[in-house]
């Protein structure tokens, strides 16, 4: 099985994910590595087993599971919120961490959906004062669901990044929906 990107190619073998870099993204490759070993502990991005700068390799764990674009049209609407919310409290995680994902409006192919929530690709991310994961993200809820964030909720979450915006933010998104 083979997954092929604009910066890397990606094989399974052994039962691990292989993601092998083109010579020109060298830098990629070690962003990549960076963040994900930064952000394994807690739980939402693929073990690495090993790396290699030489052959700009890395090696880590096959998630075996749909990706988000899958899973939106697939599952019943309930378990599709559920996750929606999980992929936005990542979000809310990296954005405290002052860590902008990239992709976040369409990642449509960087989520992955299995036993757990798992986000891919980092190889594009960044340290920013001021991230926007969560609201790219919201922006990609929208379109799946119909559900609007309120804008004045949005900015007051964007000054400071604080749980509590967040959490009144999450549920105003959510309000729409009634499990």
């Amino acid at each position: 099985m083979k997954f092929k990107g604009k910066h890397s190619e990606v094989y399974v073998r052994n039962s691990k994910a292989v993601k092998v870099f083109k010579p020109e993204f060298k830098y990629n490759f070690w962003k990549e590595v960076r963040y994900l070993t930064v952000l394994q502990k807690r739980g939402f991005v693929p073990e690495i087993y090993d790396f290699d700068p030489n052959e700009l390799t890395i090696e880590m764990e096959f998630i075996d599971g749909i990706m988000i674009k899958d899973f939106v049209k697939e599952r019943d609407f309930e378990e599709v919120v559920d996750v929606l919310k999980k992929c936005l409290d990542i979000c809310f995680y990296l954005d405290r961490m002052r860590i902008q994902k990239e992709e976040m409006n369409h990642p449509q192919k960087h989520i992955i959906i299995g036993d757990r929530v798992v986000f891919i690709d980092f190889e594009r991310a960044y340290d920013s004062p001021n991230p926007s994961n969560v609201t790219q993200f919201l922006e990609y809820i929208r379109k799946v669901t119909g559900f609007k964030a309120d804008i004045e909720l949005v900015k007051r979450y964007k000054e400071y990044y604080r749980i509590g915006d967040y959490n009144i933010l999450k549920a105003n998104v959510f309000s729409a929906y009634k499990s």
